[in-house]
């Protein structure tokens, strides 16, 4: 009788624990009341298929995925890691956004134990706060369309969470708790509100805003699109084109979580009288169908059920998301577009590396050390190995048997050739703080602004990133700062040309580099000059402009 009374008391604590507006503890805030429903609800789902067993020689879990599926291919891959020059800029760049320094370079190529010393540097940049967070925040305020003004002409802003991204990252805050802030007002690390009075109306600005419908449908864009990985815009004035999961019902029902009240059905500006139940989207195990009225309350409902481990699409979005920044495309692709008719390309890794995210807290640094620390990442570029993403076939496969060839950010260009001619980069320095908007800046893909979400910055190849390299002031007046040392400018000037190449390209150079270079060199009339020169014509190469 006692077990049977303890049983049915553990399964009534369960199903008040299970509730997504249910308070745990009197004594929790809303954040710990989050991390404790997610310790809960990971212990309800089911674990993924474990990495399959391929060969004594590949133990890493995401290698023995992407090898299973090469056993599909009908002759092996002809793959490889990269030497350790490759992978240390790889890493540097990936982590903290920059190059290494001189220093950092000379120490980790002398150094003969590849495969520890490659983990040790994975730990050793992650460890770097501060230049891991500044690096992070410039892509996650573009993904928040973060404004450093509340209005622009007039028109209004979701507001600057830049301070916000570089304390959160600083910390390594858990990434659903990152989330919740953003959208639940009970978060105890919720950013404060700000108003902004246009044209004599005062409006309060935030991540989410809803004081008309336009900008609440928006809101309920952004959010599908960048922590559910789910296109869905299309769906507020009519039923999705291109994506038949998403009629206008659908949306707006999840509109309406985000809303003060339930949202009418208009469509072509033709109001229908029909009101849509806010509702979440998704199959989510023990969500409620009742939503509060109470606006406050609805959001912090809205957030426990985005963030909720059973969520199919939050986890499985952020680790996609964390797979194409580093090794170039998505197991989804495109990343912003997950729906149930086009699979991953590999979907139990997808499941996998989502439920290890959620087992490990959504710590993001976790996840980020396990796919550095993975072959598959660690292998060598090979254009004719590297797959192909074409959007009018989604469902193509993809074996990962090379990284995609990656053309760097702005931020990432300016800073590493800042520290190439200084010799130093302190995080004061970093491109992301400059409030400034140069035509550098712009022909290297930097916004001039952000009035819309975005999640990858262009890639494409226009003349004026030509011209601006060529010919504009501002490389020119960086590459002003480096200086050729006394003991090389009476030397073999082929080791001045080495030290340029292990500068910006952390590599010594070949001998036919060497050879070129000292004849360069030895033509020019101004060492100094002649130096800057070949640092020049080394940051506008495009083993400089791209990490491969």
């Amino acid at each position: 009788m006692l077990a049977k009374h303890g049983t049915l008391l553990l399964a009534a604590i369960f199903a008040i624990l299970l509730a997504p507006g249910a308070i745990l503890a009197a004594e929790l805030d809303s954040e710990q009341q989050l991390i404790e429903r997610r310790q809960v609800r990971i212990r309800e789902l089911p674990a993924p298929p474990e990495p399959p067993q391929v060969s004594a020689s590949v133990t890493h879990p995401i290698d023995r995925f992407i090898a299973a599926k090469w056993r599909t291919l009908s002759e092996p891959p002809k793959v490889g890691l990269c030497d350790d020059a490759t992978f240390l800029r790889r890493v540097y760049l990936d982590l903290i956004g920059v190059i290494p320094t001189l220093k950092d370079t000379n120490r980790f190529l002398a150094s003969k134990s590849t495969p520890v010393k490659r983990a040790a540097l994975i730990d050793e940049l992650l460890a770097r706060n501060e230049d891991y967070a500044l690096h992070w925040t410039a892509f996650w305020e573009d993904a928040l369309a973060s404004q450093n003004v509340l209005d622009q002409g007039g028109v209004l802003t979701r507001g600057n969470y830049r301070q916000w991204l570089l304390d959160s990252f600083r910390a390594n805050k858990p990434y659903d708790v990152m989330v919740a802030e953003l959208i639940d007002p009970t978060m105890p690390g919720k950013q404060p509100e700000r108003n902004k009075d246009v044209f004599g109306v005062d409006y309060t600005i935030g991540y989410v805003r809803n004081e008309t419908r336009p900008v609440t449908l928006q809101t309920a864009a952004n959010i599908g699109q960048v922590f559910l990985g789910t296109s869905m815009k299309c769906a507020a004035c009519h039923d999705h084109f291109e994506n038949k999961e998403w009629p206008q019902e659908r949306f707006l029902a999840f509109a309406g979580l985000f809303a003060t009240e339930d949202l009418e059905k208009i469509r072509c500006d033709q109001k229908s009288g029909q009101f849509i139940a806010a509702n979440f989207p998704f199959d989510l195990p023990g969500a409620t169908a009742a939503l509060p009225a109470d606006p406050v309350e609805r959001l912090h409902v809205a957030a426990q059920l985005i963030t909720d481990p059973a969520n199919p699409r939050f986890a499985r979005t952020i680790v996609n998301r964390l797979w194409k920044r580093y090794i170039g495309l998505g197991l989804v692709e495109p990343v912003d577009d997950l729906r149930d008719d086009v699979p991953a390309s590999h979907a139990e890794l997808l499941d996998w590396l989502a439920y290890d995210f959620l087992v490990h807290g959504c710590d993001l640094k976790h996840t980020i050390r396990l796919i550095l620390s993975s072959n598959t990442y660690q292998l060598r570029y090979d254009a004719t190995q590297a797959d192909a993403f074409d959007v009018t076939k989604p469902a193509g496969p993809r074996y990962f048997r090379s990284p995609q060839l990656r053309r760097l950010s702005a931020e990432q260009v300016l800073d590493s050739v800042r520290l190439a001619a200084s010799g130093e980069l302190l995080p004061e320095q970093r491109t992301l703080l400059d409030g400034r908007s140069t035509a550098l800046m712009r022909a290297l893909g930097r916004p001039a602004s952000r009035n819309e979400i975005s999640t990858a910055r262009p890639d494409d190849v226009a003349v004026v990133q030509s011209l601006e390299l060529m010919n504009g002031g501002e490389l020119q007046e960086m590459l002003q700062l480096a200086n050729v040392p006394d003991n090389l400018a009476r030397g073999d000037q082929r080791r001045l040309v080495d030290l340029a190449y292990r500068t910006v390209l952390s590599r010594s150079g070949t001998p036919e580099e060497r050879n070129t270079g000292r004849e360069f060199l030895t033509a020019s009339p101004d060492i100094q000059a002649g130096y800057r020169d070949l640092l020049w014509a080394l940051v506008c190469s495009p083993e400089f402009q791209y990490l491969q």
